[in-house]
């Protein structure tokens, strides 16, 4: 039987370094900055409320789930997906979901790389210019800050997660000061989108999105929280690393709601076909200095998701015997060049089309990993390595994993189509 070994990029040496890493990255993923004008358009407090349901039904049990994969391989996305089927004696088309995961990485990456470029290239103009820049009038900005972004991440890359585990502290607690502060003047009985009922219903829709944000929070699927929990000391919980995370998610995610919940009903009267990048920056002109707090945030988290995804495709080829240099090169460069290719060839239509695809990937490798966990691992793995404190949790976890997430998943996928 195969053996575990040490991961290839060190192990976390601070409790509070994965928490960092994993709620920062979470952050900078771009459906999170869609929460308040999902939620405008589904019920509002109504979506909240469902929305928080599914992230304890559906959420939970899955970052659970893939930090003990990663924890109990102690190896990268592929390399541990196939050290688990050996382990198992489980069919070697398990191994199916860990490569979609790895497609999915590779497309978050260069995804998340027009969208970080986005963001900084609206900082730019936004300093020397008082009108809100939108993906109508992208210009050269836009390819420029993509390149630049590109190349910070590779260098954060190369020094790897665990080694940077004091910057990702510290960018996560700046960019939480920047979402409070801008989040502050939202917080009050008048905001129109996530303290009251709007006037919409929730619906069949609505729990579609609301089930869609939950399971695709925190990155779920793109191999990020398996590199995390790959890196877990023997001696730290997974619960104890999932759960606190998630919490952190949510209140993220509610104060980046409210900080933009008061522009978003002038932002659904105004022209174009995206929300986030048309629609929520107009609408953000007469917002001033919030609107810059915003988009720091926005542009800082969506950096240190494309680095940490990108470690996702860096390990991968360093357990194929590349260096640690041209490992990165590889994967930065290749990604450079497919982002701004699609750039000039279509700009925003082509980065929202990409980020829309990547989660119906991510949703069936979910899928995938939901039902190998369930059905296929050996119980006394997974209850050893997720050690929760009683079994009656391990059973509810158990039952969430085989049945009611993949039928979630399911009707997540149908209704997304």
């Amino acid at each position: 039987m195969a053996t575990p070994q040490k991961i290839i990029h060190g192990s976390w040496t601070q409790p509070w370094a994965p928490l960092a890493v994993a709620s920062l990255a979470g952050l900078g993923l771009a459906h999170v900055w869609e929460f308040a004008s999902v939620a405008a358009r589904h019920g509002g407090l109504a979506f909240v409320l469902a929305w928080l349901l599914c992230m304890a039904v559906l959420a939970l049990p899955l970052r659970l789930m893939e930090v003990m994969l990663g924890r109990r391989s102690r190896r990268g996305l592929i390399e541990g997906m196939a050290f688990l089927t050996r382990e198992a004696d489980a069919p070697r088309f398990w191994r199916t979901a860990a490569w979609g995961g790895l497609l999915a990485a590779l497309l978050g990456v260069i995804g998340l790389a027009l969208f970080a470029g986005w963001a900084f290239s609206f900082l730019g103009h936004r300093l020397i210019n008082p009108v809100i820049y939108t993906a109508g009038m992208a210009g050269i900005e836009w390819p420029l800050a993509t390149a630049g972004v590109l190349l910070v991440a590779a260098g954060l890359a190369r020094i790897g997660m665990v080694r940077l585990a004091p910057l990702y502290f510290g960018l996560w607690v700046l960019v939480g000061l920047l979402i409070l502060a801008a989040a502050l003047p939202g917080i009050d009985a008048a905001s129109p989108v996530l303290l009251g009922f709007n006037g919409t219903a929730l619906g069949f829709a609505g729990w579609v999105a609301a089930a869609r944000f939950a399971l695709l929070s925190l990155g779920g699927g793109l191999g990020l929280l398996w590199a995390v929990g790959a890196c877990l000391p023997a001696e730290r919980s997974v619960a104890g690393f999932a759960l606190p995370a998630l919490l952190v998610q949510i209140l993220l995610t509610v104060l980046v709601g409210l900080a933009f919940s008061p522009v978003v009903p002038v932002a659904a009267t105004l022209p174009g076909s995206f929300p986030l990048f048309d629609q929520l920056p107009a609408a953000l002109t007469s917002q001033g200095w919030l609107a810059l707090l915003l988009f720091a945030a926005m542009a800082l988290s969506a950096l240190a998701a494309l680095a940490a995804v990108g470690e996702v495709l860096k390990v991968f080829l360093l357990e194929r015997g590349f260096s640690e240099n041209v490992a990165v090169i590889v994967a930065f460069v290749l990604v450079a060049a497919v982002a701004e290719g699609l750039w000039f060839a279509g700009a925003v239509s082509i980065a929202s089309g990409l980020l829309a695809g990547v989660r119906i990937l991510l949703l069936l490798v979910l899928l995938g990993l939901s039902v190998y966990s369930g059905w296929a691992m050996k119980i006394s793995h997974a209850r050893k390595e997720l050690s929760l404190p009683s079994e009656l949790l391990y059973n509810l976890w158990r039952v969430a994993i085989r049945i009611v997430c993949p039928l979630a998943i399911v009707l997540v996928l149908v209704g997304s189509l």
